[in-house]
């Protein structure tokens, strides 16, 4: 009887902490989301490249929220869109703070160019 309350103990214990464990949420101390923005060129815009297709221009627009408990300065963020790398500069965001952000635009043929979130820095 001794050996049976144990073991359910210890399972009882064990359930609880992974149940503490998936019930807390993570917070990133600086969260960006960013989604692509595409819009197509027209006028006098001059190709680099021989192929006949249409010229595109993509930026990320995004959001970037301050979850630290403190204020942060000049926070760089690096995106890369179909091979080039892109940014946008946030220069004060107080705790708990979310802003708008763009990044600078790059030129592209491609009509849904990849795009990935290369990393941030600030002071």
């Amino acid at each position: 009887m001794v050996r049976f309350l144990a073991i359910l103990t210890l399972l009882g214990g064990i359930g609880v902490g992974i149940y503490y464990l998936l019930s807390t949420e993570v917070v990133d101390d600086i969260k960006v989301t960013g989604k692509l923005q595409i819009s197509q060129q027209q006028g006098n815009y001059i190709k680099t490249t021989q192929s006949p297709d249409a010229s595109y221009f993509a930026v990320v627009e995004g959001k970037i929220r301050n979850n630290l408990g403190k204020p942060i300065k000049n926070v760089f963020i690096k995106y890369k869109i179909a091979g080039q790398e892109t940014s946008a500069t946030v220069f004060d965001l107080a705790p708990g703070q979310e802003m708008n952000f763009n990044t600078h635009g790059v030129n592209t043929d491609a009509s849904n160019p990849e795009y990935d979130f290369v990393g941030l820095c600030y002071d």
